[in-house]
Order: structure tokens, then C-alpha cells, then sequence
């Protein structure tokens, strides 16, 4: 199932502390992609693209606005709900990964699947199913420090659809890699965009990993521009 992304009138601030001061990192956000699209937020660092990926993917709550994930007002849910809501529902990929080192390739993907207790033969088929996908079978027994960067981001890709989410959120996916290893991560989000369809949203600042997507949301200063960077 794919569904729609919605955001109206968001604002999103950072707390203070003894040592910073209170960070306003978006002003009143409206944002819509419809369901089953491969949009792109662009912009420089500091913007609020990750900000605003880690708001659709339930990982904090904006400071004011809603967020609807098909006809779910996300920002209103309880703290358990958001859990399954992410369990269920989110595929994340980083720009450095975040694999558990003291899982293998295959524990790995499968990870999200014990989490919600699925059995282990559907576990299993479920997994190899992914590693087939991603094409490595042959590394299935092997641990993160044995792989390659280009090859960690593969089992991170897996390990985001396996549950076959129906967002898939990417925040610089390709911010760790060189030009060739990361075409091929790009290619390989666009396979998964093909073959399972979910809404996804990836943040960058290149206009090469931008031009895999379906369209550009250019972000700057904390603000979303429907039209092009100069509007």
C-alpha cells in the first residue's frame, strides 16, 4: 500500500540549552506528494531536509502544524502508536548507515522482522528475498566491518524494505560514498521505486542524486519552496 505525505502550516524548533540557543528550523511548511512518488528534497546543509524527513518519519514531533500520512494525523499520536507507526510503516536509509556491527548481512535485514516477532520461516523467506534483491547472497554470514561502504548501503536499503514500508525516507544516501559506488546505490532505489511503489522521499544536496527522483522540493533556510529555488 503507498499513500499520500501531507504537511500544513508546520513549524519545527530545536530547545536551548546552557550552551545554544533555541533553533527555529522550519516556518510554516506546506508540503504535498502524493502517493507512490519519488520526490526529492533539495537543498544545503543546515536547510531542514533532514528535519523535515525525520517529522514524516515519526522520529520527532513538530513544535506546531499537522502531518498526515495517508489520513493519519501523525503529530496527534501517542508514543506507543508512533513506535508501530514507524515499525510498521517507515523504512529509514542513512547517509552512514547505522548497521548493527554485531549482526550479520542477513540479522541485519531481518531485524525489523524479529522486532515485530515474525516467524521465523516467513522471517527467512522474507530475508532471502531481500538478499536476492540487493544481490548479496554471498555475503549473507558477513559482519558490517567486512563489507565495503557501497556495500553496507546496500544491506541498509534491505534492511529498510524488507518490511515493505509503505514510506521509505533516504537522507543523503549517497552523502558517504564515491560518484560510482553511489549510482549504484541510486539505481537501486529506483529498482525498489519500481518494484514495490512506496512514497518515497529522499534528501540531497547533489543534482545528480536529485535527478533520480520523480520531482524537486527545493528547501532553504527552514522553508519549503513548491516552485524552484528562486521562488
Amino acid at each position: 500500500m503507498t499513500v499520500a505525505i501531507r504537511l500544513e502550516h508546520v513549524e519545527h524548533e530545536y530547545a536551548g540549552t546552557e550552551e545554544s540557543s533555541r533553533v527555529h528550523a522550519l516556518s510554516n511548511v506546506d508540503l504535498a506528494l502524493a502517493a507512490g512518488d519519488f520526490a526529492i528534497l533539495m537543498g544545503p546543509s543546515g536547510s531542514g531536509k533532514s528535519t523535515l524527513l525525520n517529522l514524516i518519519g515519526a522520529v520527532d514531533r513538530p513544535t506546531s502544524g499537522r502531518i498526515l500520512i495517508g489520513d493519519t494525523d501523525i503529530a496527534g499520536l501517542s508514543e506507543d502508536a508512533l513506535t508501530l507507526f514507524r515499525r510498521t510503516s517507515v523504512g529509514f536509509i542513512f547517509q552512514f548507515f547505522n548497521l548493527v556491527p554485531t549482526l550479520t548481512v542477513r540479522e541485519n535485514i531481518g531485524f525489523p522482522l524479529a522486532l515485530a516477532g515474525m516467524r521465523r520461516k516467513e522471517l527467512d523467506s522474507r530475508t532471502g528475498e531481500i538478499l536476492e534483491g540487493i544481490e548479496l547472497q554471498h555475503r549473507a554470514g558477513h559482519y558490517p566491518n567486512q563489507l565495503s561502504g557501497g556495500e553496507m548501503q546496500r544491506v541498509a536499503i534491505g534492511r529498510a524494505i524488507v518490511h515493505r514500508p509503505a514510506v521509505l525516507l533516504a537522507d543523503e544516501p549517497t552523502g558517504n560514498l564515491d560518484s560510482r559506488t553511489g549510482e549504484t546505490v541510486l539505481e537501486l532505489i529506483r529498482s525498489v521505486h519500481r518494484s514495490y511503489r512506496p512514497t518515497i522521499v529522499m534528501a540531497t544536496h547533489s543534482e545528480r542524486a536529485a535527478s533520480y527522483g520523480d520531482y524537486i522540493r527545493h528547501v532553504i533556510d527552514g522553508r519549503v519552496l513548491n516552485g524552484g529555488p528562486d521562488e
